[in-house]
């Protein structure tokens, strides 16, 4: 039989840990990068954004565009159909029969301008969010990268994939345009 006491002396490793700001509240909750986040949706006025898979820090950057001023149009790319006729032309919509109705057509105004007409006097201008933009070909985030500057008032905020952590990148250099 062994003894406990007579297996040898173990050496105790000394672990030295870096206490952050950011261990006592949170990583999620400290970003400093909400100027330059407002800067750059300035500058580039379309961005392709890269959140993480569990979601909700989308909403702290469109929280700060709102208090900027900025009123929302939210799309999902799942059944927008073309952006170019969708966003700034009429456009038909067919809903779906059942039997015996009638194939009916409906024309809708450009969803862009119908918002801007409604947006009040001291907005700012009209955020174009889309999200599951991942799914749309080159030529679609093309048109979405040179929509502001078709309407001036409007910025683009397309949500592109994900990331370990939140970033953006201007929407012209995801979708193949010259800067």
């Amino acid at each position: 039989m062994r003894r406990l006491g007579s297996v040898g002396r173990q050496k105790k490793a000394a672990f030295r840990c870096n206490i952050e700001l950011q261990d006592f509240i949170g990583g999620d909750l400290i970003k400093l990068d909400l100027g330059q986040w407002l800067s750059d949706v300035e500058e580039h006025k379309a961005l392709a954004i890269y959140s993480p898979h569990e979601g909700g820090y989308e909403g702290r950057y469109l929280t700060r565009l709102k208090y900027q001023g900025y009123h929302f149009l939210d799309l999902s790319a799942r059944g927008l159909g073309d952006p170019e006729t969708t966003l700034t032309k009429f456009h038909p919509v067919c809903p779906a029969h059942v039997g015996k109705q009638p194939i009916a057509r409906w024309y809708f105004p450009p969803e862009v301008d119908y918002r801007l007409s409604l947006l009040p006097p001291d907005a700012k201008g009209l955020v174009v969010w889309i999200i599951e933009a991942k799914v749309l070909s080159k030529a679609e985030l093309q048109f979405l990268a040179l929509l502001p500057t078709l309407r001036p008032n409007v910025r683009v905020i397309a949500e592109c994939g994900n990331w370990r952590k939140f970033m953006w990148k201007p929407l012209k250099e995801i979708a193949g345009l010259s800067q």
